[in-house]
């Protein structure tokens, strides 16, 4: 039997599909950051390098997007241990307000939590090495 498949580009994965969506709402986020605030970081502008090497599907776009993961873990892990040693001084100042409204910090810590873990467990998988080799 004849496959009549043999010429159709092969499909993205779900995974890489489900990171390039989460990049594309942080790439706005990061434009949005940058016209806005005038906020020009790593942390915010990195983004847009990783997103644009997953769309063409480049061949550096695998460390750059473990060094942007780690850029994001280090950050993580630093703004974790300076809320844990601010609670254990005082308490009642450990507290973000974003435009009048009180965030609560243990649901959003567990939010970027798993933003970071999503995206070590697709930066490692051999689906993602996989998809970025084959052209």
């Amino acid at each position: 039997m004849i496959n009549m498949n043999q010429n159709a580009a092969p499909r993205m994965p779900i995974r890489v599909m489900l990171l390039i969506s989460l990049y594309v709402v942080l790439t706005l986020i990061a434009i949005w950051r940058a016209t806005t605030y005038q906020a020009y970081d790593l942390l915010t502008l990195g983004v847009i390098p990783v997103f644009i090497g997953l769309i063409k599907r480049a061949a550096w776009t695998k460390v750059l997007l473990i060094s942007y993961v780690c850029l994001q873990t280090l950050g993580l892990a630093a703004m974790t241990t300076t809320a844990v040693i601010a609670y254990q001084i005082t308490p009642d100042d450990v507290k973000l307000v974003f435009q009048g409204y009180n965030i609560p910090l243990i649901p959003l810590w567990l939010l970027l939590l798993s933003v970071v873990v999503f995206q070590w467990w697709v930066g490692l998988s051999n689906v993602t090495r996989n998809y970025l080799v084959k052209k």
